[in-house]
């Protein structure tokens, strides 16, 4: 998309109304917006900052080494102006450490969270979108972002000053930042930034989840709600070998009722192929070792 299509589009977000929307900044291909702690740090504050200045209110939200996905409450003009604000942000840091700058065209998706039943999802979503990238930790581990705060009492843990207990120039040093923000901010300095607990409406996305049970069963076992705000937002879905022998078992017990892949027929067998597919996007040849079909069938069959 080029300077120009980017600027229609902007200009179309700025008259979407007050509502909750899904803000996706867009993937780097080369370079990343975070290259370490501190740059990630900046970007904390960047959020609550921006969501303080432009006036969005923040359910969730997470910062990716390459793109960020941020759940908020406002109006298409303030959101706008918060990612105009971030992607300065960002580039100031990456420019100031020796890094490559953000394309001039960089950008960002909005989507609108149509109902109840999706705002829960991509909340979820967004929680669980560190796990593709770092298996090395659960959902609730992540530092960078908000998600850590889910139905968890480890901020209690952190070490926190009140910004009204700092001086005005440690704040600004700290914070890169001459903007006045709320005394009752919460500040971390061996992290060096605002605590997501002063400003992110974390009751509101635990009393959209429902309780702890349901919020680690769909981190782990919606898999079908995954893949469709992925396929929304444009993000590639490459499912584990669990999720993947999840959604054909699903597939066969409940589309096709049957209890396992033996019992289907040969034209069942390609139905439940074609599924894979176009649904869920999973490589022919993967396809082909799961149901045990040749991939020169499958490719005739997907033409």
């Amino acid at each position: 998309m080029n300077q120009h299509q980017r600027t229609d589009l902007f200009n179309e977000y700025r008259t979407w109304p007050k509502w909750y929307y899904h803000i996706v900044f867009d993937s780097l291909e080369k370079g990343q917006l975070f290259n370490k702690d501190d740059e990630y740090a900046d970007g904390m504050n960047g959020i609550a900052i921006g969501q303080y200045v432009f006036g969005l209110s923040i359910l969730v939200f997470t910062l990716m080494v390459n793109h960020c996905h941020i759940l908020v409450y406002g109006a298409g003009e303030d959101i706008v102006k918060f990612f105009i604000f971030m992607r300065r942000r960002i580039n100031r840091r990456l420019k100031a450490d020796g890094c490559p700058p953000l394309p001039e065209n960089y950008g960002f998706k909005l989507i609108k969270v149509e109902d109840e039943r999706q705002l829960a999802d991509t909340i979820v979503y967004i929680a669980r979108n560190p796990l593709k990238a770092r298996p090395d930790i659960m959902a609730g581990g992540y530092l960078w972002g908000s998600a850590n705060l889910i139905f968890s009492e480890t901020n209690k843990l952190y070490e926190k000053v009140s910004l009204k207990n700092m001086s005005y120039r440690s704040t600004v040093k700290a914070l890169r930042t001459n903007v006045k923000l709320p005394d009752e901010y919460l500040f971390n300095s061996s992290m060096g930034f605002i605590l997501p607990e002063s400003y992110v409406l974390n009751n509101k996305v635990k009393k959209v989840l429902g309780n702890s049970w349901r919020f680690g069963s769909a981190l782990i076992r919606n898999i079908d709600a995954y893949v469709k705000i992925a396929g929304s937002i444009g993000d590639m879905v490459i499912l584990s070998e669990g999720e993947l022998n999840e959604v054909i078992y699903h597939l066969i017990t409940e589309k096709f009722n049957a209890s396992s892949l033996k019992d289907l027929s040969i034209d069942d067998k390609c139905r439940l192929a074609i599924t894979l597919k176009r649904k869920y996007r999973v490589d022919t040849k993967r396809i082909a070792r799961k149901l045990q079909i040749t991939p020169d069938v499958l490719t005739r069959l997907f033409e």
